[in-house]
């Protein structure tokens, strides 16, 4: 191997690697990129010996330790962050009136749980056995805290 095809390795290795922190997001180029370098590294100390080997390791991770720094700094890695919010939320039945023994219509299957209309109030139930498709009536069974359990009835 020689000396200008273990530099062109490590100088690609590294762009792609930068290439990755900074544009695209995934994770192949990256991979790409550190095999690259891991090559031209094994390559300098294969070619060029343990001291020419140990110079290229060091200032190639330095650089990417350089690169990284930066992308840390900049706020490169905000962009894999989700910024939406969860606006789902529990039943609060202190300002539903569900009781055992109400009826209602499934809006979504239930598989198992899913959403009921009951009392003209939307609610979040869970089926009491098997998988309940949309548009089904429904009886409430029992309530434990937040939950509302219900079974599928035939009209």
């Amino acid at each position: 191997m020689t000396l200008s095809l273990i530099i062109a390795l490590i100088l690609v290795g590294i762009i792609l690697i930068l290439i990755e922190i900074f544009i695209t997001p995934g994770i192949i180029v990256g991979t790409i990129g550190f095999i690259l370098l891991g090559i031209g590294v094994y390559g300098g100390y294969n070619t060029l010996g343990s001291s020419t080997g140990n110079v290229i390791l060091i200032s190639s991770s330095v650089f990417v330790a350089i690169a990284l720094f930066f992308s840390f700094r900049d706020g490169a890695w905000n962009r894999f962050a989700s910024k939406d919010t969860i606006i789902g939320k529990a039943n609060n039945l202190d300002q539903i009136s569900v009781n055992v023994g109400d009826t209602g219509i499934t809006i979504s299957a239930l598989r198992p749980s899913g959403t009921a209309s009951i009392n003209d109030q939307k609610v979040e139930v869970i089926a009491d056995g098997d998988f309940i498709p949309a548009n089904q009536t429904i009886e409430v069974v029992q309530r434990i805290d937040h939950k509302i359990f219900i079974k599928k009835i035939n009209i």
